[in-house]
């Protein structure tokens, strides 16, 4: 402990931190007063998911429904179930999903977030509550339900009840539907953040179509040279729009990569709209 009078800047914050963790524990509680957990471990939670953001831009009534859940209070899985794991089977229905799947599906959510294997912590404490609870469980569901499909077993079921190719890809599908709107949000801020410069060449690549040839002449260089500088200009876009997709929405590391993938598919339409 730091004596009495030599108190640091950090011990002044670390306090403050941590009346700011009471404080929105407390209001989180009063969103499911039927619900009783440890406020002081749930305030230690909070801190630990703030991890240097605002503790008061995390979804603390819905990050204290799944910590109760995680202890295995009746009352809050009740209350998952009936606010949040029933509503899972509307969006896998405009998947394409029947209702014995969509039941098999929402089994399988159940168990894999509440159960936990001996010596580890149940999965739905892999929310960080730095989107909605419901969108975070919706990704899980299309996920566990898609993972299902590609099983070799169910392969012909699915595909027949989804009328389907096997060339879909069901997941980058799925992923477009659901992220469409955050992709593009994104992808207009981390466009105008770039220098103008930057955003001139990319326009001239992918809007008015010019081949690197031409941009080399114009610019006075090679085309290896502008083809260099066009690539990266296009991977800072693409990174700049994944940290602030991943920051805008709830999505566990598994979807980071569909995320990713979704963005590169996107991004060459979105450049060849620049005029």
């Amino acid at each position: 402990m730091t004596p009495l009078g030599r108190c640091t800047f950090d011990d002044v914050e670390e306090a403050a931190m941590e009346m700011t963790a009471a404080a929105i524990a407390a209001r989180a509680a009063q969103a499911w007063p039927a619900i009783e957990i440890d406020l002081g471990a749930f305030a230690q939670r909070l801190s630990t998911l703030a991890d240097g953001l605002d503790l008061g831009s995390l979804h603390a009534s819905d990050l204290y429904l799944a910590f109760a859940c995680a202890r295995g209070d009746t009352r809050a899985l009740a209350a998952l179930d009936a606010k949040y794991l029933r509503d899972l089977a509307a969006p896998l229905r405009k998947m394409g999903f029947d209702a014995a799947a969509i039941d098999e599906t929402l089994q399988i959510v159940r168990d894999e977030l509440l159960v936990a294997p001996t010596g580890k912590q149940p999965s739905i404490l892999g929310y960080s509550g730095r989107g909605a609870l419901k969108g975070w469980l919706r990704s899980v569901a299309a996920r566990t339900a898609l993972r299902d499909r590609k099983r070799p077993e169910r392969r012909d079921e699915y595909v027949e009840g989804m009328h389907t190719s096997p060339s879909d890809d069901l997941e980058l599908a799925y992923m477009k539907k659901t992220y469409g709107a955050a992709f593009e949000r994104s992808f207009a801020k981390s466009l105008a953040a770039l220098p103008v410069d930057d955003r001139l060449l990319l326009k001239q690549r992918f809007g008015h179509k010019l081949g690197v040839v031409e941009l080399g002449k114009l610019y006075g260089v090679n085309a290896g040279t502008i083809s260099r500088r066009v690539t990266a200009v296009r991977e800072r876009l693409i990174e700049a729009t994944r940290e602030r997709m991943t920051e805008e929405l709830e999505v566990g590391t598994e979807d980071l990569a569909s995320i990713l993938r979704m963005i590169e598919s996107q991004l060459a339409i979105s450049l060849s709209a620049l005029g």
